[in-house]
């Protein structure tokens, strides 16, 4: 169905191709009356999504996950006061895009009245700190102007990874929780932005599924190369590693650094990807504990990781089943690497 919405040529058609989708994935979603109101709120006027992950491999994954952009009345009408509101005031899809993730996060664009110490509202914005009254808060209107306020002090933030301009603003204890949002946070503000799927998918963003790098084989080869090196906790290479670590190590000599160390880090930002439909180089994540995995495998194939066990264990290739084994599997969005200029 979001292949449907993309292959649309119309915005007529994209719009109703939308609203088929959402009705056919649940029970729980917005009436289509709300969802109408929300996409026929806007002009035509096309806006540029540029260094956006969202494009069409962001759409594939969505479906290929069986994931959907479904929300209950209330979050739909939050959400359209959210992309209002930055309407209003000038700021780019992209920010909208930002603030959506960011309520995604801090309350599944919930207006709740609790949260962390004094944090309340769509953003846990917390009036001990400067961000308004408790009344200003809960009003949805304000708490998007107010956060769309912090979002324009940051400078340069248009050239931002979604999860990091939206931390730069939040200051969260999770700086890397906003990145897993993101897919969802551009279907959302795509469907309420007359042009749609098509329109953002224009764009030229990149793939939010896709590796930094073209070369995912290079990157689970320098992983194979390291068989039979020593388990040591904290390591990095090249001598030795430590589950992560062997991760951190492949991509840095296929010339990405990445942002996140720890296989709890790591999870935080995946990209969840449905079981049978991992590829090589995604992650499997294991021994699942209140702070996250605990471990962490590469896909060589399917069926096939490489891992950095534990102690007394060198790294080794081994077979995996995730039927006898819990497991979750994901893929690093291109948020979270950086290239450098060469192998460190």
């Amino acid at each position: 169905m979001l292949l449907a919405i993309a292959a649309a040529r119309s915005p007529r058609a994209r719009r109703n191709a939308l609203l088929l989708s959402l009705a056919a994935v649940g029970t729980v979603l917005a009436p289509v009356a709300i969802v109408s109101s929300a996409v026929s709120a806007f002009g035509s006027k096309a806006t540029s999504m540029s260094g956006v992950s969202c494009v069409t491999g962001g759409l594939h994954l969505a479906s290929s996950t069986g994931a959907s952009y479904s929300l209950a009345p209330d979050q739909m009408a939050n959400a359209e006061t959210i992309v209002t509101t930055g309407r209003n005031m000038g700021i780019p899809v992209k920010g909208q895009v930002i603030a959506i993730a960011t309520a995604l996060q801090e309350s599944n664009l919930k207006n709740i009245n609790y949260g962390d110490r004094d944090s309340i509202g769509l953003f846990q914005q917390r009036p001990s700190q400067g961000w308004g009254t408790r009344e200003q808060i809960m009003n949805p209107v304000y708490s998007s102007w107010k956060f769309y306020k912090g979002l324009q002090k940051v400078p340069g933030w248009e050239r931002m990874a979604v999860t990091d301009a939206a931390q730069a603003v939040q200051r969260s204890g999770f700086p890397y929780a906003y990145a897993k949002h993101e897919p969802k946070a551009v279907g959302i503000v795509a469907g309420m932005t007359d042009g749609g799927i098509e329109q953002i998918n224009s764009s030229g963003c990149t793939p939010v599924g896709a590796p930094a790098s073209d070369d995912v084989a290079g990157y689970v080869r320098v992983a194979l190369q390291q068989v039979g090196k020593p388990y040591v906790w904290g390591a990095t290479g090249p001598d030795s590693f430590d589950c992560s670590g062997l991760i951190v190590y492949g991509w840095r000599q296929t010339g990405y650094q990445l942002k996140v160390r720890t296989s709890q880090q790591m999870y935080s930002v995946a990209v969840p990807i449905a079981e049978g439909q991992e590829r090589s180089g995604d992650l499997i994540f294991t021994r699942m504990a209140p702070g996250g995995p605990e471990h962490v495998l590469i896909v060589v194939r399917p069926g096939v990781a490489v891992e950095a066990a534990r102690t007394g264990i060198p790294v080794r290739v081994r077979e995996y089943d995730p039927k006898k084994e819990p497991m979750k599997f994901g893929r690093l969005p291109t948020t979270q690497m950086e290239a450098i200029s060469g192998p460190a």
